[in-house]
């Protein structure tokens, strides 16, 4: 039996100003929506058996009409084909209150398609194949519906969840509205165990593997391949088939700190010039820049040369020494810093502040170029 994991495609999401020009959307969310169609293509050319969507299938509780028709258009080019789908419920898909109900609700009487997101375990049968599936719930109720997991004997059994292993180094540091479970929790008996929350391909365990997602969300994804896994549950083989997603390239930081305007231009130059920046989402980082140095920066001259980005990034983090304004003894830094200090205070989920921390730096580059 062959079934296709799958997670993390965040429909609906959306960056940046950049508009499609086709259809006039915004261009990230025009992004995921194209990965999501090329992996339907893949999976009708793969005819598996089943697939599972282990979580955060939309990037909000309440995605917008587009986002829920696309879902629904492309998940029954699957179904209909007689290939049942198992999707269960990320954090991203999880509304703080029950009251506020459930887009999964949507999904629940489509043939062939098998939404979980009532946060319980749920057993689903099909053929010789058990699915176990845990949607996102908080941290001690996770822990107690994953003991419910038990094999079916004479079955192919499947684990589904949504949260962090806390043996990954980047779990350690658990947030707000993010689950973490330990590995010793994840059944060593079951055939495989498909993990969604992680947005890179990664295994786990012997027979548990985050597939990551299918676009990239964050400058921390831009050197990971993004797709899918393909798993034969009788041979035990796990297979990760790439798919196309937008370019994000973070280029070296640049150290201003001794430079002089011309040599920090020259070193600009350089940087943006020895790069392929076409359709690409690209960030430039300058560090310690001295505050006179910083306002001899020409903002239109440097994002006239990253002109064939998608999306072009400079953040200059400038020593503000001699401008500074006391704060608690302490000298305030740049923008960027003290935006990421101040946001790093507030209990929210790693997609969230990541997202967040990006697009207030976006508008403060946006900013910080008019007024340079």
């Amino acid at each position: 039996m062959k079934i296709v994991h799958v997670s993390d495609t965040h429909l609906g999401y959306s960056a940046y100003s950049k508009v499609d020009e086709g259809t006039g959307l915004n261009q990230r969310e025009m992004d995921f929506y194209n990965a999501f169609e090329r992996f339907i293509d893949r999976v009708l050319e793969v005819r598996p058996d089943a697939v599972l969507h282990s979580g955060d299938l939309f990037d909000t509780v309440r995605p917008t009409n587009r986002a829920i028709s696309f879902a629904l258009e492309q998940l029954i080019r699957i179904t209909e084909k007689g290939i049942p789908v198992v999707v269960i419920a990320g954090n991203h898909s999880t509304p703080k209150l029950r009251e506020t109900g459930s887009v999964f609700k949507i999904l629940d009487h489509l043939d062939n398609l098998y939404p979980v997101f009532k946060e319980q375990y749920e057993r689903i049968e099909v053929g010789d194949l058990v699915v176990h599936a845990v949607p996102h719930c908080d941290q001690e109720k996770m822990a107690q519906e994953l003991t419910r997991m038990e094999p079916v004997r004479g079955r192919l059994n499947v684990g589904m969840l949504h949260a962090g292993v806390s043996s990954l180094q980047v779990f350690r540091m658990g947030e707000f509205n993010e689950s973490i479970v330990s590995s010793s929790l994840l059944p060593a008996e079951f055939d495989y165990i498909a993990l969604g929350h992680y947005h890179n391909f990664c295994q786990v365990t012997d027979n548990a593997y985050y597939s990551g997602s299918i676009e990239r969300l964050s400058f921390s994804e831009a050197a990971e391949r993004k797709g899918f896994v393909i798993v034969d549950l009788e041979r035990r083989r796990r297979e990760f088939r790439e798919l196309e997603a937008r370019r994000m390239i973070d280029l070296p930081a640049i150290d201003a700190r001794h430079l002089d305007a011309g040599a920090l231009k020259r070193e600009l130059t350089a940087s943006l010039e020895g790069e392929r920046l076409e359709g690409a989402i690209v960030r430039l980082v300058v560090k310690d820049v001295p505050y006179p140095l910083y306002r001899d920066v020409d903002f239109h001259w440097l994002r006239s040369l990253a002109a064939e980005a998608m999306h072009f990034e400079p953040r200059f983090e400038v020593l503000q020494e001699n401008h500074a304004v006391q704060s608690g003894g302490g000298a305030i830094g740049s923008l960027e810093k003290e935006w990421v200090s101040y946001l790093e205070a507030y209990a929210l989920s790693r997609g969230d502040k990541d997202r967040i921390k990006d697009r207030g730096l976006e508008y403060i580059a946006k900013g910080v170029g008019e007024s340079g």
